[in-house]
């Protein structure tokens, strides 16, 4: 169960990765840094677990790199891991990103006036809602 949280977990940090990229392209910044603030995620049998990142070992901390195309992670436990994008859109302030990894798909929002930052991953029998802060470095 540990291994799916951490193929999540890339699979939002792809998104984020794509984020910064044309966040940079748009006139954004060259990188946005953010903090996952709450989750929640449920299963097929419709349990659910509100709480921090930590709770379903998802990353605490993201780092953007727009030029590079990348993004990076930190789990509290000091774990680091970097992943590519794969679509991004999106108008004005909101960027909007999709992705894959594995048999996991995602979708990040994030709001570049506000630095709100939403998003949801989906795998076999589990979903999760993904909430977070952003600034640009």
């Amino acid at each position: 169960m540990k291994f799916t949280y951490q193929i999540i977990a890339a699979g939002i940090l792809c998104a984020a990765s794509a984020v910064s990229a044309t966040g940079d392209q748009a006139g954004g910044t060259s990188s946005m840094l953010c903090a996952l603030t709450n989750t929640v995620s449920c299963d097929n049998d419709g349990d659910c677990l509100e709480g921090p990142a930590t709770a379903v070992n998802l990353p605490v901390f993201m780092l953007f790199h727009p030029d590079k195309k990348v993004v990076e992670s930190a789990t509290q436990g000091g774990d680091r891991r970097s992943s590519p994008i794969a679509s991004v859109g999106g108008e004005d302030d909101l960027l909007v990103l999709l992705g894959s990894e594995g048999t996991s798909g995602w979708s990040v929002r994030i709001d570049k006036a506000s630095g709100s930052l939403t998003g949801s991953i989906v795998t076999e029998g589990v979903g999760y809602l993904i909430f977070g802060s952003c600034l640009p470095r």
